[in-house]
């Protein structure tokens, strides 16, 4: 699951997740997804996805967050 923990680990190293120091490195297939979700997100913002897609990726975000909080703050991160 997306948490507020990963997303504080996101934020501090940018994205770059071999910035992590050593033993406190997440999983890193729920880092891609989180990386995923980010550009689909500006993807959408921006006006460069489909409804159908919008929808799709609505679903993900609702799955793979934690709870609406940690949903809310990563709608709102800046890719």
């Amino acid at each position: 699951m997306i948490t507020h923990d990963l997303l504080d680990a996101y934020e501090s190293v940018k994205g770059e997740y071999e910035k992590l120091p050593w033993g406190k490195k997440p999983d890193e297939k729920l880092w891609e997804a989180l990386d995923g979700l980010l550009l689909d997100l500006h993807l959408i913002n921006h006006g460069y996805a489909t409804d159908g897609y919008e929808k799709h990726i609505n679903k993900e975000l609702k799955r793979l967050c934690a709870d609406e909080s940690v949903e809310g703050r990563l709608r709102g991160m800046q890719f």
